[in-house]
C-alpha cells in the first residue's frame, strides 16, 4: 500500500511540474497582453524587458529601439485582431500619450503581427499603417 500511495505522489508532482512549465507568463497570453506589456516596459524605459516581447531578437538590437520620450501617461486602446493564420493575427490599434498633466491626449494608429510560441504572442514584426485606418 505504501509504494502505491508513494507512486501516487510521484506521478502527482510529475504532473504538477508538467503544468508548471506550460503556463505562460500572464504578460503574454493573449495578443494585446503583449503589445500593452511591450508599451509599458517602452514608457518605463525597461528596453531589454520590453526585447522579451519580440520573437528572437538579439541584445545588439537595442541602440536602435524607439526612444521616447518621458510621458506621463500611455495607453493602448482599440484593438482589433485579425487572424492570418493559425496562430498568426495581426494586431491593429491606436497609442494615446500625453508629455505632461496639461496636455490633452495625442494619438496615432499602429500595429504588430504576433506569433503563438511556446512562451506565449510574440511580436514578429511592426506592421506600416495606412493613415486612415
Amino acid at each position: 500500500m505504501t509504494k502505491l500511495a508513494l507512486a501516487l505522489c510521484v506521478a502527482l508532482v510529475c504532473f504538477l511540474a508538467l503544468d508548471v512549465r506550460q503556463q505562460r507568463p500572464a504578460c503574454y497570453t493573449t495578443p494585446q497582453a503583449t503589445v500593452t506589456a511591450y508599451w509599458q516596459r517602452m514608457i518605463e524605459h525597461r528596453m531589454h524587458e520590453a526585447l522579451d516581447c519580440f520573437m528572437g531578437p538579439a541584445p545588439r538590437e537595442l541602440p536602435s529601439m524607439l526612444q521616447l520620450p518621458e510621458l506621463v501617461e500611455l495607453r493602448c486602446r482599440d484593438f482589433e485582431v485579425q487572424e492570418r493564420a493559425p496562430g498568426v493575427v495581426d494586431v491593429n490599434y491606436h497609442i494615446e500619450f500625453r508629455v505632461t498633466l496639461s496636455d490633452s491626449l495625442a494619438r496615432f494608429p499602429t500595429g504588430d503581427r504576433l506569433r503563438l510560441t511556446a512562451s506565449g504572442w510574440k511580436i514578429d514584426r511592426p506592421l506600416l499603417l495606412a493613415a486612415g485606418r
